[in-house]
């Protein structure tokens, strides 16, 4: 029998605080608390929790090795088996993984508990108490948790094996042309029997239509006790290079086989791609000059917290891809599905070591160092990586400490693709324009020309609040703002702010001497030392766009992206008097009510599809009544997209839509779909302003329940800019749901507003 990895996320018994609280039933990804939509300022609870279950080891079983794996585990963890401690962990942001296998009973049900603490812990990274944090320590088993069942003769697991660029398999690349490429493979194989073990180790291949396009084969013996890596080079002619336009997937299937008995067996996907950072050609992308533009991102949402299933951070993904954001970096690791969506997205990440203006001699600089050892070792065959950032964000750390981690990386990973970054440490990598100020008042200014010849990542920028204290500023606008709002913030985002001379989208894409740079960040998030959100980004919290959105969307080219058009007037009574268009045309149309008002050329401004500013138009055109505007985008003379917009009018119903993005939602009891009711006029326009005073009801029918419910403001809810929002969580039942949206208040029968069904399907696990 070989390798059996099972899922551990259903039916676990949860108890909050020391045990008083009864016990509920819960399903991973879970958070400890459900919180409101805006929850910053630390509303999210903060203390002690308890997971338990109860799991049958079958007696077939009894001659297997068992792991346990828990992707997140908040905090301080603690690993019980049958009431034994198992293994304790001091990261809420790496893997807790412990072979279990000496304290289970077998043809009996064995319990599994994990005690853990979120509470503010200075020796735990991050460190820094999250009232004065810019994130949460949001609770909980909150990413995903499995089993592997494995063979005394078994590929080890790289977390356990406690190899220096070793442990597990460990892919990298070398000769990589369009012609052909290498792929090295070392492999980690533990014999755990008595005796020795003559077995054939077979290496394949294959492409994304499962053809095997290069495979290895050796003949081992290992003596009982012995554990020892083997590695292969396989040629692949022809490789499908993987890029941000073209993320091509292989999977090398791994297996330890005798006379036709599978030991083991593991697949892991990879991309063959090289890629070289270079001081004044960007980044040499599988040897074409590129600079990335990217984004920061923190995985949290409303009501969950951190909790993100994996459709959920797809979904997040798939948004950021689709706004011609090609990099990705957080503070912390990402969980396994996000990193895998990135992988098939063509994201690129930046992986960070879990920190932020702390730094402390003794168990948390160790500790550190043990979280950069394990986020290399567990996330190291993932393509879309391209930097590994082993310092403490923003934080005053010795300058020994930082050395240890940068040769941390490089010794972990050994090859030619590796890069490290950070802000001042002696890296391969230098972020642009960090200011040691900040954060000492006895240092002194980073200044970038310290190093010739460093390749140079911005790896955040736009966001710069009046005096960081009150942290206002034009970036920072929610999309309920309206129109204004938002422009300023496109605005801002382009230096055209006085805010924004400095650090803006326009200074980015035509700085030569820099490889790519961040905005920060793409999606708002909640954090612990405001009591507002950080309302910057390109997302709301409830990832419905703003006018950023589209403006960075269309930076991408047609061949590329499509046609992108987008009108950022509502055309209402209080709307801009000029009409702003962002387009990846060559020229744009505006009619009024069919007739031709202007044709025009973009904005003379130095980006590669500048915005398209049709001047004082309600002016010119906008009367009482209600009526039309039409955008055409023209390319070569032809029109290529149209867009309309019409005055709204008074909300006459709802309209339902679910947030799929062709990711089906799983019957497994913790996946989510977001909701939106957009509150509409006589003709389907969003009523955008004058409908956010009124709450909406949901409710539920079938195999799904609301998340949240009045006690947290989750339900009913107002709209914001006419559209509101719900997560609908599945059942552990696939089968149809029906959500079903009306107006909070009694509706007076002819000039009510109407209410909305919307019915769908959640699938088998």
């Amino acid at each position: 029998m070989t390798r059996i990895i099972e899922k551990l996320n259903n039916d676990w018994s949860f108890q909050l605080g020391d045990g008083n609280i009864q016990a509920k039933k819960v399903h991973l990804p879970h958070t400890v608390d459900l919180t409101p939509a805006i929850s910053s300022g630390g509303v999210n609870y903060q203390g002690t929790c308890t997971y338990y279950k109860e799991m049958m080891m079958s007696e077939v079983l009894q001659d297997k090795k068992v792991i346990l794996e828990f992707d997140g585990a908040m905090g301080v963890s603690k690993l019980f088996v049958n009431g034994q401690l198992a293994r304790e962990h001091y990261c809420g942001y790496t893997p807790l993984v412990q072979d279990v296998t000496e304290l289970l009973k077998w043809g009996v049900m064995n319990e599994i508990r994990v005690e853990l603490d979120n509470s503010d812990n200075e020796d735990v990274p991050p460190g820094k108490p999250q009232h004065a944090l810019d994130f949460t320590y949001d609770g909980g088993l909150y990413r995903e948790a499995r089993m592997h069942i494995v063979d005394p003769l078994h590929i080890t697991h790289a977390l356990l094996a406690e190899e220096v660029a070793g442990g597990g398999i460990f892919v990298s690349y070398k000769e990589v042309t369009k012609e052909s490429a290498i792929v090295h493979i070392k492999t980690h194989v533990k014999n755990e029997y008595r005796e020795a073990k003559t077995f054939t180790l077979t290496q394949q291949i294959v492409d994304a239509q499962q053809v095997c396009v290069g495979t290895s084969t050796q003949e081992v013996t290992l003596q009982g006790g012995e554990a020892q890596h083997f590695e292969c080079d396989i040629q692949v002619d022809r490789p499908q290079l993987w890029s941000p336009e073209t993320p091509y997937l292989y999977q090398v299937i791994t297996q330890l086989n005798e006379a036709g008995k599978v030991y083991d067996e593991v697949t892991t996907t990879i991309g063959i791609r090289t890629f070289q950072f270079t001081y004044d050609q960007g980044i040499l992308f599988n040897e074409e000059p590129r600079r990335l533009s990217g984004a920061n991102y923190h995985a949290s949402h409303v009501y969950i917290g951190n909790a993100l299933p994996e459709s959920v951070l797809r979904r997040d993904a798939l948004k950021l891809r689709q706004a011609g954001f090609k990099n990705i970096r957080s503070h912390y690791p990402f969980a396994p599905g996000f990193v895998q969506a990135c992988n098939e997205y063509g994201l690129t990440l930046i992986v960070s070591a879990p920190g932020w203006q702390w730094f402390k001699e003794g168990i948390f600089a160790e500790r550190a160092k043990e979280n950069v050892k394990d986020m290399v070792r567990w996330q190291r065959n993932n393509p879309a990586i391209i930097i590994w950032e082993p310092m403490l964000n923003e934080s005053y750390m010795s300058e020994s400490f930082k050395v240890d981690l940068h040769n941390i990386v490089h010794a972990e990973y050994p090859y030619n693709d590796c890069y490290t970054a950070s802000d001042n440490g002696p890296t391969d990598i230098l972020y642009k324009e960090f200011d040691e100020n900040m954060l000492d008042p006895e240092g002194e200014e980073y200044v970038q020309g310290d190093v010739e010849h460093a390749p140079v990542w911005v790896r955040e920028y736009n966001d710069r609040p009046d005096d960081w204290d009150n942290q206002s500023c034009a970036w920072r606008v929610p999309r309920g703002w309206g129109e204004e709002g938002m422009l300023r913030a496109v605005d801002r985002a382009l230096g055209l702010d006085p805010q924004s001379r400095r650090q803006n989208y326009i200074n980015m894409v035509n700085d030569n001497k820099i490889c790519g740079y961040g905005i920060w960040p793409g999606i708002e998030h909640n954090r612990g030392y405001q009591v507002t959100p950080c309302w910057g980004g390109t997302l709301d919290l409830y990832r419905v766009p703003k006018f950023t959105y589209y403006f960075f969307q269309s930076q991408q080219d047609i061949k590329e992206a499509g046609v992108v058009l987008f009108i950022a007037n509502y055309w209402s009574e209080i709307s801009s008097d000029d009409v702003t268009v962002y387009s990846n045309a060559e020229r744009v149309r505006l009619y009024h009510n069919d007739e031709l008002v202007e044709e025009i050329g973009a904005d003379d401004l130095a980006v590669k599809h500048p915005p398209f500013t049709f001047k004082n138009i309600r002016t010119r055109c906008k009367q009482r009544e209600r009526s039309i505007i039409k955008v055409e985008a023209l390319v070569g003379g032809e029109v290529v997209a149209t867009q309309v917009r019409k005055s709204p009018g008074v909300q006459r119903s709802l309209q339902l839509e679910a947030d799929f993005m062709d990711i089906p939602l799983r019957a497994d009891g913790s996946d989510l779909v977001m909701v939106y009711c957009k509150v509409v006029d006589d003709v389907g326009n969003v009523v955008p302003m004058t409908a956010d005073k009124y709450p909406i009801r949901f409710s539920v029918e079938g195999e799904g329940e609301i998340v949240g419910d009045d006690s947290i403001g989750a339900n009913p809810i107002c709209p914001e800019g006419g559209i509101a929002a719900v997560f609908v969580r599945a059942t552990t039942t696939a089968g149809t749901i029906k959500v079903k949206a009306q107006m909070h208040w009694k509706q007076n029968a002819p000039s009510g507003v109407k209410p909305a069904e919307l019915v769908f399907e959640s699938v088998v696990k």
